[in-house]
């Protein structure tokens, strides 16, 4: 007997061509109409549950996900009063019902492990005459990847993946179709997971994929590791840093709590000043106005002067330490000298930066949403060429009342292109 995962992709005509058959052979050659309420010949009973495509009319199932059209076989069906998944009641269409076939629909709103720990995993036909259980479980939809704590890790290092819906979770497949051998999934929440990277491992051949009983996660800018390209600045071969904290003291290899993630790394150690208050020991200000160029130049179509700027993400890696909150605190990109004049973006540190524990995560920008300040037309950038090729400011602000201390490395600052990865 095959056991298959039912979506709601399959075609009405589907539907019709179950119904009418189901009604020929099934239905009494009494004239009635569908769509009155009949009388039971008996309480109900279920002996499967298939898809409803008559060619696979022999794979029978015991699960299916939200939104499924699902086909209950049994006996005195026609009569149905209602259907429960996990104790939430749908309604009966008795035109898809005959007494020994029911055509119906999981409602999006039954409860599945994702909203409620406790789910009976219980189907429930009802009809005037009785009840019928069956064992079935409604599962939550396909796996959601909403970020990778570190797109710079490398093979054997373990990342966590943060999103939804990471439950009866069967494999992570990584870029080059490679399929990680070491992983966990356990979080109750669902909305964690970790995973190892495997070896064979080529950033630029795909994205990091989970797949579960319910479904694929797909694609985006967010399941992309680090790809070797499009690196500004990191402190070490490619130092393009102009202006800030104190070089001299401020650019180390270690710091208390934190090692390295590739050599050395920025340092910014304080307590952040309240009311947008201003330092120079929380900037970073990357510049090569020598060479004329800190931006990767545009000879290769990753990087075309007139590729959308909505392809681009300015990334970098931070970890902080101390295990205090960074709660408050934003992290500003700032690049003037564009088309658009100044344009900038403040992003919360605390919707990348998940812990105070020293670890790794990585922070993505999309220039797309950089923009000029009210005060001066609030335009965006367009294109690639629009960014300034010399320069582009790292600022940590607090715009809160009260100091925040904080310890945060800051390290490979790069633009990548997140749609054109080979």
């Amino acid at each position: 007997m095959k056991h298959l995962i039912v979506t709601p992709l399959h075609r009405i005509s589907y539907l019709l061509l179950f119904l009418l058959g189901g009604l020929f052979i099934f239905s009494s050659c009494k004239e009635e109409d569908p769509t009155e309420p009949r009388e039971a010949s008996g309480p109900p009973s279920i002996t499967a549950i298939r898809t409803t495509n008559p060619a696979a009319a022999d794979s029978l199932f015991t699960q299916s996900t939200l939104g499924s059209t699902i086909v209950i076989v049994g006996n005195n069906l026609a009569a149905t009063q209602y259907v429960s998944f996990n104790g939430y009641q749908t309604t009966i269409n008795p035109v898809y019902a005959t007494e020994t076939h029911l055509i119906v629909r999981i409602p999006d709103l039954v409860p599945t492990v994702a909203t409620s720990a406790s789910v009976s995993n219980e189907l429930k036909v009802v009809n005037s005459a009785g009840e019928a259980t069956y064992a079935f479980t409604v599962l939550p939809p396909a796996p959601v990847i909403s970020a990778i704590s570190n797109e710079f890790a490398k093979e054997g290092e373990t990342i966590t993946l943060f999103g939804q819906y990471f439950y009866f979770v069967k494999e992570v497949t990584f870029p080059g179709d490679v399929v990680a051998t070491e992983m966990t999934a356990n979080d109750p929440t669902g909305r964690t997971m970790t995973v190892k990277i495997p070896a064979g491992v080529n950033p630029a051949q795909g994205d990091v994929v989970v797949t579960s009983e319910s479904g694929t996660s797909a694609a985006s800018r967010r399941t992309k590791l680090f790809n070797n390209e499009g690196i500004i600045h990191n402190w070490d071969d490619v130092n393009a840093f102009g202006w800030g904290l104190d070089a001299g003291k401020a650019v180390v290899t270690s710091a208390p709590g934190i090692n390295a993630i590739d050599n050395k790394f920025g340092l910014i150690s304080q307590v952040v000043p309240g009311g947008w208050g201003w330092n120079n020991d929380k900037v970073i200000s990357m510049s090569n106005y020598s060479t004329n160029r800190l931006i990767p130049e545009t000879t290769s179509p990753k990087y075309a002067a007139d590729a959308p700027i909505s392809n681009f993400d300015l990334k970098m890696e931070i970890a902080a330490s101390g295990g205090g909150s960074l709660e408050g605190l934003e992290l500003l990109v700032w690049i003037p000298g564009t088309p658009a004049g100044t344009v900038e973006k403040l992003v919360k540190l605390t919707d990348f930066v998940r812990s105070t524990d020293g670890k790794w995560y990585t922070m993505s920008v999309p220039l797309a949403d950089l923009a000029a300040s009210a005060a001066d037309g609030g335009g965006k950038l367009t294109k690639y060429s629009d960014l300034n090729p010399n320069e582009i400011r790292i600022v940590i602000q607090n715009p809160t009342a009260n100091g925040i201390q904080a310890t945060l490395a800051l390290d490979n600052f790069r633009i990548e292109n997140m749609v054109v990865r080979q």
